[in-house]
């Protein structure tokens, strides 16, 4: 393509009428012709250019629009729009002409109408007398271009922007690698309750070990730092505070289905009178799929003996209470409560310390799967006398996807040696382990129910991801989330009730929220959330899971959700 060695810099003037300044540096490589003046004229921008002048409208709702777009000259169809915005004296623009020649695919030229439509935004800005800074090089996030035509979408943006930089976790951000969106730009990333993202320090961990399996082989068991056969202990001993557990309540092993099956062969041992194992409604398939055939191993029916708590009429949820009046009238039936502490579904965090003294007070045994709950909520398993729990730790946590599991055992079980189990070498008494004796002797506390040797790779990854987390603290992670999801929430409440509704009871959760959406189906609404560079999950048909990760969103990746959902629930269907 021939360029012209012509470029212009239009200045506006308090008539806001332009004059024009040479800079030929300006050149972008696919400008052809260049304008040769611009005048303001009510509510329109004229541009005088060698195939005529061209008209641009300028209105209040929107970024400016080209109104005659798609003139054909001899090498295809033209656009002018400015390439840079330059804060002068007055302010300036450059505007150049575009030829769709031969060879450019639709595609690239409609990217390059939608570059038009952010570039004439910011001159609209300009000729208003907004303060407008130098365009950026880079992409720029729909709400970000919104924002140059929507002064409240601006302001709102500039808020979060400011709450950011006084947020004391912000820097931890940077510590995460963020995919881009659809757009080029980094993606706001609300699936944490999925797959959380991969920290620097999780993957410098990983390389690490890699390193050491390169150096030293098999002697990294016994010569790495630290040596391979203790990293699995070290890391539960990092686990246990924030769970709220003793290091020996704690071991870092298998996978959470696994685990729940190793588990509840030890702690579901049911009876003719006392048989049922109590679940929460919409409860994670695993835990359904884990209790039903631990019945049938254990020879009864999963028809009679798995109880589900029913959700009440007109209700999206069982409470506490209904978990706790269920066990009060059939307690006298009921072997195991295996409970989620997040649920998955709903995002309700259940009180676990409530429910756990009225399963003891039936004499029954419970468990939980914390697969949602650990890295998201507070935990205190020992002080709430939980029996067992299960976990993964690549959701909040932000380890490696699939990755080693966690589990607990209270200590009052742990220290009895005599307690049923399915036994591993690894849960030898770790001064007999490697003489390999014929009987078993377990460990102390959870570190004798585990079985193989740790998968070291993914220790490594769990021991690096844990560093980001341990340096934020709990209890500043917590005071964050809670932040995040009150202005999700303040974005949720100002959406159509006919098109969504909240199914997260806003006292009793973590930092998921489950939204129910009516006129499309979840997959739909996530597809063109994620056209505005927003990542969310669904479950079903018709829920939407938005969960925040405080170490990594912040509050302008919230600002770009509640702008999301507004183009995509209010705009785009009113």
């Amino acid at each position: 393509m021939r360029c012209s060695t012509h470029s212009v810099a239009i200045a506006a003037s308090a008539e806001r009428v332009f004059g024009v300044v040479s800079d030929p540096a300006q050149i972008p490589r696919w400008a052809v012709h260049f304008c040769s003046s611009v005048r303001a004229d009510g509510d329109a921008l004229w541009a005088t250019t060698p195939r005529g002048e061209v008209r641009f409208a300028m209105r209040t709702d929107r970024a400016l629009g080209v109104v005659d777009f798609g003139h054909l000259g001899a090498g295809g169809a033209w656009r002018y729009s400015p390439t840079r915005v330059m804060p002068v004296e007055g302010g300036a623009v450059f505007l150049y002409t575009f030829f769709q020649r031969p060879g450019i695919s639709d595609e690239r030229f409609e990217a390059m109408k939608r570059e038009m439509e952010e570039e004439l935004a910011l001159l609209k800005g300009l000729v208003e007398g907004q303060a407008v800074g130098p365009a950026s090089a880079g992409p720029m996030h729909s709400l970000a271009r919104d924002g140059l035509a929507r002064p409240a979408w601006r302001e709102r943006l500039e808020a979060a922007r400011r709450r950011d930089a006084e947020d004391p976790l912000a820097a931890l951000r940077g510590r995460f690698h963020r995919p881009a969106g659809p757009d080029g730009v980094e993606a706001a990333y609300f699936c944490g309750n999925g797959l959380g993202l991969l920290s620097t320090d999780a993957r410098e961990a990983l390389a690490g070990t890699l390193d050491q399996w390169r150096d030293l082989g098999f002697r990294a068991y016994f010569e790495a730092t630290p040596r391979w056969l203790d990293v699995d202990e070290l890391v539960a001993r990092r686990l246990a505070p924030i769970v709220g557990a003793a290091p020996e309540e704690v071991a870092a092993m298998g996978s959470v289905t696994a685990n729940l099956h190793l588990l509840m062969r030890t702690f579901y041992r049911p009876t003719p009178e006392r048989h049922a194992i109590l679940i929460e409604p919409d409860a994670f398939p695993t835990d359904r799929y884990a209790v039903a055939s631990q019945a049938r191993l254990a020879g009864v029916d999963p028809a009679v003996s798995l109880r589900e708590i029913s959700v009440p009429a007109g209700q999206s949820h069982a409470t506490t209470e209904d978990v706790v009046a269920y066990i009060a009238a059939h307690g006298h039936e009921i072997a195991l409560v295996l409970l989620g502490g997040v649920n998955h579904f709903s995002g309700q965090a259940y009180d676990l310390e409530r429910i756990t003294r009225a399963a003891h007070a039936a004499g029954c045994l419970i468990g939980a799967d914390l697969a949602h709950a650990i890295g998201n909520v507070a935990l205190r398993l020992h002080d709430w006398d939980v029996d067992f729990a299960v976990w993964c730790h690549y959701k909040y946590l932000n380890a490696d996807p699939g990755g080693v599991a966690g589990i607990f055992v209270h200590e009052r079980h742990g220290r009895d040696t005599r307690l049923p189990r399915l036994a591993g070498w690894w849960g030898q008494r770790r001064d007999t382990r490697l003489a390999m004796p014929d009987d078993f002797e377990p460990e102390v506390g959870a570190w004798g129910f585990r079985q193989s040797g740790p998968p070291i790779v993914s220790i490594a990854a769990l021991g690096g991801a844990l560093q980001v987390f341990e340096e934020a603290g709990a209890e500043r992670v917590f005071v964050k989330r809670e932040a995040l999801v009150a202005e999700i929430l303040a974005h949720a409440d100002g959406l159509p009730r006919d098109r969504v509704e909240l199914i997260t009871p806003r006292g009793s959760r973590g930092g998921q929220l489950s939204l129910r959406v009516r006129g499309e189906s979840a997959a739909e609404i996530s597809g063109r959330l994620w056209s505005h560079g927003v990542l969310v999950g669904t479950r079903g048909p018709d829920v939407v899971r938005i969960a925040v990760a405080p170490l990594y969103n912040s509050f302008e990746d919230v600002c770009r959700l509640g702008h999301a959902l507004e183009r995509v629930m209010v705009d785009d269907n009113g």
